[in-house]
């Protein structure tokens, strides 16, 4: 026996679990659930799009931006390297 994770067949919307031997329709075998360094986060409001989950979790949420913030910063850092002409040296 399997554990599905259930969605409602028009919004998507999880509805819920079931153990079963064969797989239902509108049903995944992956939890709602989004995973970020190792962590596992459970998802508010999840829906199924086809592939993944997709929701919030206000945690996982700012963890994402952190990582925008910083991948931003090092664009930032390279694009100030460049206009003043790479490594200087202090005199």
């Amino acid at each position: 026996m399997t554990i599905y994770y259930m969605y409602d067949e028009v919004t998507k919307q999880f509805i819920g679990e079931v153990q079963a031997p064969n797989q239902p329709a509108n049903s995944t075998e992956l939890p709602p659930v989004r995973n970020f360094n190792d962590k596992t986060y459970n998802l508010q409001n999840p829906v199924w799009d086809g592939e993944k989950w997709t929701g919030v979790n206000k945690e996982l949420d700012l963890l994402d931006l952190i990582f925008a913030l910083t991948v931003q910063m090092g664009q930032y850092e390279a694009r100030l390297a460049l206009l003043e002409g790479g490594d200087t040296e202090d005199v």
